[in-house]
């Protein structure tokens, strides 16, 4: 068996016994498998590359360490869990700029990103206000961590309407990822508990994770249609 179809097969191990934690809700299951799906995604970056970006090793390990704080009692462990999560968003507002393009927009696309800026915007405004008033002493915190991950995707949606290449779809589908686990995550903790919103965030921040590394391995191949 290859090396990188073993690392698959773990991850797919992994990452079911990950969900299936969840999902029964075995604390001690979860604190023994999902620390080890970051390293698992590491090893599968490292074997689909010929040179390691360390900036990208950065985001994998502050992945790492909020899924570590998130399982530890720790003090303040959950506001680490936060600074994790938004040092790692912060970054990758690097890769958007470092992959702009020369804006080109049609007329549909203008039209099309002005609906969805909308749409997010309305979104986004919701789950706070429904959160905000169960969040405490961190809503600081919470309400940077917001503002950060609704820049993120709208950056992400704008760069593959103009770009629309095999590498921003990617970067795109995680970012989108991340934001439906941490906003399940965060309707879970401070709106209404749910085992399904629970399982849900388990599922799309592995996902989130994965995507990021096909993101860093893929082609920038264009998806744009050729003018006849």
């Amino acid at each position: 068996m290859k090396i990188r179809t073993l690392i698959k097969v773990l991850l797919i191990l992994t990452g079911g016994l990950c969900v299936l934690s969840v999902a029964l809700q075995n604390s001690s299951l979860e604190l023994y498998v999902k620390p080890m799906t970051v390293p698992l995604f590491f090893m599968l970056y490292w074997f689909n590359v010929k040179k390691i970006d360390i900036l990208f090793l950065v985001i994998l390990l502050l992945c790492f360490l909020g899924d570590v704080f998130l399982l530890t009692d720790i003090k303040n462990s959950f506001i680490y869990v936060l600074i994790s999560y938004v040092l790692c968003y912060v970054i990758l507002f690097y890769y958007l700029l470092k992959n702009h393009k020369k804006i080109n927009f049609s007329t549909t696309d203008i039209i099309y990103l002005s609906v969805f800026f909308v749409i997010w915007t309305y979104v986004v405004y919701e789950i706070y206000s429904a959160i905000e008033g169960q969040m405490g002493d961190i809503r600081l915190y919470g309400l940077i961590y917001m503002i950060v991950l609704y820049f993120l995707l709208l950056g992400a949606v704008f760069q593959y309407t103009n770009i629309r290449s095999t590498k921003s779809l990617w970067f795109l589908i995680a970012i989108l990822n991340f934001v439906i686990s941490d906003s399940c995550f965060a309707l879970n903790r401070f709106y209404i508990s749910s085992i399904e919103l629970e399982v849900i965030n388990a599922i799309y921040q592995l996902l989130a994770v994965f995507f990021l590394v096909k993101y860093k391995i893929s082609s920038p191949v264009s998806l744009k249609l050729k003018s006849p």
